[in-house]
């Protein structure tokens, strides 16, 4: 992991101390917005996101926003229309992966906010000015982000109840964040440069943005979700790709991330809500072996007990799934929304047992020798 150099962690808590240049940051400023934007591919999603990015800019004689899109290798074959845009292409040279990306762009950044799009990802008409407005009115922001919209652009069942879950998740959790999340999330520059920016270690997308965030909130920064604060996601799911991304991309590295820092964050998908269901889930799937093995089958009569719980505690999101889909979808979405509880908290069990264990032999090992 990126060590940090903690003589600059007071730019988390007084960002005016560190940068004597930075436009003055309180109500009626007005702050210059770097828009960045790292990708590995100059077609698909990005194309469309980043010509929609483009047009969300302000005047191009204005100096208030700019736009950087940073290729994660080479760079070559960029499209015309990006080289007659006006936006600052940038390259990594190597592949090394979005954090990297991600620093090169926020190195080469003018702005006194730094606002990380990822390539798949259309902001709303109004984002650019919206994280303007929340930076300039409160000068001990430190970092912002919003949510995914709730129409998702791609129009699969496990596309939209993925998009949708997110949106509902952080609609479900405005105000004060104990992460970050670099989808559609915004750092004032003083501060992302006092924290170290993105750890580069992570060179595949990951978690990289929950460990910053939680890095940045350990140093005294204050982070905000502002539900809406908007985007649309392009992004086309399926259940293999949404297994392995929850399991190896996210479930894995966040659990890692937490017993290293000894906190578990109790917001968004892991606050209580949540993880009363993922139990559930878990022992619902786990009845049915149980059952089998003792020969006791009543021990089936508690799975609709539990699914009802997890039905109760979820009842808002399969309304939104209800009302955007009909009910089909809403059932098909109580389906995959256990599955998603089911091996995420399994998977952050295994963790911490097998994390446990391996602590317990070295220290026996340890104090042996």
């Amino acid at each position: 992991m990126r060590t940090v150099d903690h003589a600059l962690a007071p730019v988390l808590t007084d960002p005016a101390k560190v940068r004597a240049d930075d436009r003055p940051s309180g109500p009626g400023a007005t702050l210059a917005v770097s828009v960045i934007m790292p990708t590995r591919t100059w077609g698909g999603c990005f194309e469309i996101c980043s010509r929609v990015a483009l047009s969300r800019l302000d005047d191009p004689a204005d100096d208030r926003s700019e736009f950087l899109v940073v290729f994660d290798g080479s760079g070559d074959g960029a499209p015309p229309f990006l080289a007659d845009s006006g936006c600052r292409l940038l390259a990594t040279g190597e592949q090394g992966g979005p954090a990297r990306a991600r620093n090169v762009g926020a190195a080469a950044a003018r702005g006194d906010v730094l606002l990380f799009v990822d390539s798949d990802v259309e902001l709303a008409p109004d984002a650019i000015e919206r994280v303007r407005s929340a930076f300039g009115q409160d000068p001990h922001l430190i970092a912002l982000f919003g949510t995914y919209d709730d129409a998702p652009a791609c129009e699969g069942t496990v596309s939209q109840f993925r998009n949708l879950l997110h949106h509902h998740t952080h609609v479900s959790h405005p105000g004060r964040a104990a992460t970050f999340w670099s989808g559609c999330g915004a750092i004032r520059a003083a501060a992302f440069a006092g924290s170290g920016g993105f750890d580069e270690s992570f060179e595949h997308p990951s978690v990289e943005d929950i460990e910053l965030g939680m890095r940045m909130r350990a140093m005294g920064g204050r982070i905000e979700l502002d539900p809406l604060l908007r985007c649309k996601h392009h992004k086309s799911w399926s259940l293999r790709s949404m297994v392995v991304t929850d399991v190896f991309q996210r479930a894995l590295p966040w659990t890692r991330l937490i017993l290293e820092s000894g906190e578990v964050p109790a917001t968004l998908n892991l606050d209580w809500g949540n993880r009363i269901c993922g139990a559930a889930a878990v022992l619902a799937v786990m009845a049915f072996p149980a059952a089998a093995i003792w020969r006791r089958w009543e021990i089936l009569a508690g799975v609709p007990v539990l699914l009802s719980v997890m039905a109760w505690m979820n009842l808002d999101f399969y309304r939104l799934c209800r009302r955007r889909r009909g009910p089909a979808f809403a059932l098909a979405s109580f389906g995959l929304h256990g599955l998603f509880y089911f091996y995420s908290t399994l998977t952050f069990a295994t963790v911490v047992a097998t994390t446990t264990v391996r602590r317990s032999f070295s220290r026996i090992f340890g104090t042996r020798r």
